[in-house]
């Protein structure tokens, strides 16, 4: 799926995020989303070990070692202290339940293959160009996402609310697992969100997760329109659309690049694709057809996770 990916971060996937940008030597996170208010947290702030720590491994607020050393001073018992800090469900009741905490959502943005390559190899303008764009492009997709989109559930979904204002903690990286380059942006959406209770106090709680993926791919197409729309108004560049795979809606690539590059830069999805084809044998072998649309996005999604 090109512009962005979905994946869900189950504790603690948050922190081996963070433990991979320090040894990787990446630059920190950012704070992002409307969200941060609630926390005491500023926008485009840096995003701490500690705070991962509390936040994505623990389902607890930021700054919960001053406000839970605070309660004990004042003679708060340990637990109570300590509750005072979570967000929403404490995730020890979760896991009583034998379940998995859901603590955070992965949407990972990057540019298609044609901005890679001249990200890549072009000159220095032409890779803040493009920078630039990608991190307006994010926040926009972001916006969105909180205007439209986010909701919270609660009484087992009978109850839900509109929440425009997400949690978010922004990782850059700069290569693909293989080495070459691949600029894209992790964005860990946290899985709670704030809301009005019965009587006007805020209220922490759970994001409609199955909301948020139905829009992926809405979100990854505005994404990379924006993205692009950016990029080809200020180096005066155009678009022709690509097949990727036949019989799907095809890419917007950036017209000049050579196709040998784009296919270079493109190493993640030869491997996709080459697995996917061993499941379309498969599935034409035991159903006697070849996969309908349907299937081909059910085949494409496994593929991507082998």
């Amino acid at each position: 799926m090109r512009g962005v990916a979905f994946g869900d971060g189950r504790r603690p996937v948050g922190q081996s995020l963070k433990d991979a940008q320090v040894m990787a030597g990446l630059p920190p996170g950012r704070w992002l989303g409307r969200g941060l208010v609630a926390l005491g947290l500023t926008e485009g702030g840096k995003v701490s070990e500690r705070q991962m720590k509390l936040v994505f491994g623990q389902g607890r607020h930021p700054d919960a070692d001053r406000i839970e050393r605070g309660l004990l001073d004042d003679g708060a018992d340990p637990a109570t202290a300590r509750l005072a800090t979570v967000l929403g469900q404490p995730i020890e009741e979760i896991e009583a339940r034998k379940q998995t905490p859901l603590l955070a959502l992965d949407f990972t943005f990057r540019p298609q293959a044609s901005l890679i390559v001249l990200w890549a190899l072009g000159d220095t303008r032409t890779r803040r160009v493009i920078e630039r764009a990608h991190e307006r492009a994010i926040a926009k997709a972001l916006r969105w996402l909180e205007d439209e989109v986010a909701e919270t559930r609660w009484s087992s979904g009978r109850d839900r609310a509109k929440t425009p204002a997400l949690v978010v903690a922004a990782f850059r990286h700069f290569d693909n697992r293989d080495g070459f380059p691949l600029l894209h942006d992790h964005c860990l959406v946290l899985n709670r969100v704030q809301r009005r209770g019965d009587a006007g106090e805020p209220v922490w709680g759970a994001l409609d997760t199955v909301r948020l993926y139905q829009h992926v791919v809405a979100t990854g197409t505005l994404y990379t329109l924006a993205m692009t729309t950016e990029v080809c108004e200020e180096l005066g560049l155009a678009t022709v659309p690509r097949e990727v795979t036949p019989g799907l809606r095809p890419v917007m690539e950036i017209a000049g690049v050579d196709a040998e590059l784009i296919d270079w830069s493109s190493t993640r999805r030869q491997r996709i694709e080459d697995v996917l084809e061993g499941l379309t044998y498969k599935y034409a072998h035991k159903h006697g057809r070849l996969p309908g649309e349907r299937a081909r996005q059910g085949l494409a999604w496994w593929a991507a996770q082998e």
